[in-house]
């Protein structure tokens, strides 16, 4: 490989490491056609900022000209708040009375989270940043309320016990019936949860309360946001955000640091949702007839740090029906998420179009091995055996060009000393004696080209899908998602950072030994091109995920052994 192809790889690859940034940056997102200004929006926690609302245009009938207090203080004051607790195999999740059956905590049973060297099953709803799945509307003074009283537990369709805690298992299902009465009659919520699925179900009924809801619908809103789950925060930043899905197109929502973000849509919708990096939750409306969306973010900094990004949604519907929502809260597991049939998995990041495809059936491949093998170490070593195999025969060509080249180099330094002032001269013989002898001299860059679309899948997968995530292998390697830091320094330094990562470091080492090896010449300009290439990587690579840093290693290790073979091959 000459210096051109050399330098010239190095910065499409940066180019390629580069494009998601640059979308980030320009803020691209696919827009869903007929957006209107949002009449609601997505409503934040009173005790937190305020987000100025729009005006909506009040009934004009006798009613409006007076104020009307929706709930009915004779019915409310002697209720208390309550809580119930629903556990199946996947998750604990606490319900409050207030709303009618709001989330207090989502807690995943499979899951951990590490912050702080404190480790914790993850709890899907942050604490005291809002509240999760409550109705709120307009009303015909023009007020937005929001219904967070105490609902009466009406009916429950299972027995529990004294601690209000009931354990559904094998095909159990549990019906739970809230009422709020008021002055002009009955909100009502239905919320099912079942054993063996993240999803739940509510049904909701404003019907009785009609004529003071000042507009054609009301809101199902989760205004608190997803919280931090890993320890590299920015990383969990920088994947998370909100979303809704309409007539197969997507509306993405993200916000930059410090700053804040809305987007809203009148007319069907099929979902809304937000994500962190491994988790997320989504309203999904079960019969057609909602009204539309708004979704909202906003991006909270500690000085310059970035602490928290807070995405909102709310999703609108007829206040003449009844509505029935499915509500997804759980992990960001392909299969999981893709059996619901609403493409949802769209919220998943595969990369960008030409890498998508690679990337699904590359985590397809490691999920069914993985069924068989309980390593995703093991997995990847398997993996990198089976994708060696396949470009044996292009690298294997390849390595025999390089050691005719090497055979070639006293011939082509012989034309280089003949026309050394004959730059043109000299270029045409080299590229007729490389003819004579049957061989391309760029054909060692296109090993390489080949694999960077599945390095980029591999880095993908193993940064965001959560198959992997705190995914061990051996020794030292205790999560495949995250760099194998052993050691932290007390300062940051350029292009390096701050952690000590040991696997860069072997792929330093190797790829140094196999560029080595395949060097056509032993001159110092070579040397110089082959360290420069192997350290450019090294710096690329030091805060990849150790499983992508396993994976070039382990190809690295394969790549000597082979030229080791035909070097040493008799002729």
């Amino acid at each position: 490989m000459d210096r051109r192809s050399i330098i010239g790889f190095i910065l499409v690859f940066i180019i390629i490491l580069l494009i998601p940034y640059y979308y980030q940056w320009i803020g691209r997102t696919q827009k869903t056609p007929a957006k209107i200004a949002d009449t609601t929006g997505v409503i934040p926690n009173q005790r937190e900022e305020k987000i100025p609302q729009e005006t909506t245009t009040k009934r004009t009938t006798p009613e409006a000209k007076k104020e009307i207090t929706i709930i009915q203080p004779a019915t409310t004051k002697n209720i208390k708040e309550d809580s119930l607790i629903i556990e199946n195999d996947l998750f604990i999740a606490k319900l409050s009375n207030l709303g009618g059956g709001i989330i207090k905590s989502f807690v995943l049973k499979k899951y951990k989270s590490t912050i702080n060297n404190d480790t914790t099953l993850v709890n899907l709803i942050p604490e005291g940043k809002g509240s999760a799945l409550y109705i709120s509307f307009i009303d015909i003074n023009g007020d937005t309320l929001r219904l967070l009283e105490p609902f009466d537990l009406k009916k429950i369709s299972k027995k529990f016990d004294e601690d209000k805690h009931i354990y559904l298992k094998d095909k159990d299902s549990i019906e739970i019936t809230y009422e709020l009465t008021t002055d002009y009659g009955k909100v009502i919520k239905k919320l099912t949860f079942f054993a063996d699925n993240y999803l739940f179900r509510i049904k909701q009924n404003l019907k009785d309360i009609r004529e003071v809801i000042g507009s054609e619908f009301y809101s199902l809103n989760w205004d608190c946001g997803l919280p931090i789950t890993e320890k590299l925060v920015k990383d969990d930043l920088y994947y998370s955000g909100s979303y809704a899905f309409s007539g197969g197109e997507l509306d993405k929502l993200t916000v930059k640091s410090g700053k804040e973000k809305r987007s809203s849509f009148r007319g069907y919708i099929d979902w809304a949702a937000i994500r962190s990096k491994y988790f997320s939750t989504a309203i999904i409306p079960v019969y057609p007839g909602t009204y539309g969306y708004s979704l909202y973010g906003k991006s909270y900094t500690k000085g310059r740090t970035e602490i928290w990004k807070k995405y909102q949604m709310q999703i609108m519907f007829p206040a003449d029906k009844e509505s029935t929502v499915n509500i997804y809260i759980g992990p960001l597991d392909y299969y999981t998420i893709r059996s619901l049939n609403v493409k949802l998995e769209r919220i998943m990041n595969f990369g960008f179009s030409p890498i998508r495809p690679i990337s699904k059936a590359i985590l397809v491949l490691f999920i069914k091995l993985h069924s068989l093998i309980p390593n995703y170490g093991v997995v990847l070593i398997l993996f990198s055996i089976f994708i060696k195999i396949i470009f044996y025969p292009l690298t294997n060509k390849w390595q025999k060009s390089m050691k005719q080249m090497q055979e070639l180099q006293p011939k082509i330094n012989a034309l280089r000393e003949k026309y050394k002032n004959d730059p043109q001269r000299l270029q045409a013989e080299t590229m007729k004696l490389y003819k004579e002898h049957k061989i391309n001299p760029a054909g060692g860059c296109l090993p390489i080209l080949l694999q960077m679309p599945i390095l980029w899948a591999l880095f993908i997968i193993f940064r965001t899908t959560i198959e992997l995530r705190q995914a061990p292998f051996v020794l030292w390697i205790k999560d495949l998602s995250n760099p194998d830091t052993i050691l932290t320094l007390p300062f940051s330094i350029p292009l390096y950072g701050n952690s000590v990562n040991i696997l860069p470091i072997i792929m330093l080492i190797t790829t140094i030994f196999q560029q080595k090896l395949s060097t056509i010449s032993a001159n110092k300009q070579q040397r110089l091109q082959t360290y420069l290439f192997a350290i450019v990587f090294f710096f690329i690579f030091n805060q990849f995920p150790s499983g992508l840093n396993l994976y070039y290693t382990l190809f690295n290790i394969f790549t000597i052994i082979q030229q080791k073979l035909i070097t040493d091959r008799p002729k």
